[in-house]
């Protein structure tokens, strides 16, 4: 701070920075509350359809299985979660194979 402040205009500039951070926490403590909201399996699902689609169950399941036809490491690696991966150590493969299948269901659904 300038050393030629006096005691108000400390004051009133210690009382902005409290206010700043007061601003700070909420926006933090809102945006926590919207990314544990967004975390929910049902969220999850609403984020990987398109907005306005009005997809039906059927149509759902056709694209799914189309995604899965397209890319059979995403097959592969839903069946081996499925049926329970044969050791630990495996559960990070799998879970690199879901997040590279993810990504490029993304990608080609853009295109």
């Amino acid at each position: 701070m300038k050393h030629g402040m006096t005691p108000k205009e400390r004051a009133l500039r210690i009382e902005l920075v409290r206010a700043r951070a007061a601003l700070e926490r909420q926006t933090m403590a809102r945006s926590t509350h919207e990314l544990v909201g967004s975390l929910h399996p049902r969220a999850l699902l609403r984020g990987m359809m398109p907005k306005g689609s009005g997809l039906s169950m059927t149509d759902w399941i056709f694209k799914v299985l189309t995604l899965a036809r397209r890319y059979p490491l995403l097959t592969s690696s839903v069946s081996a979660v499925v049926t329970g991966a044969a050791r630990r150590k495996n559960w990070w493969r799998i879970g690199i194979g879901l997040l590279l299948s993810w990504q490029l269901a993304r990608h080609a659904s853009r295109k």
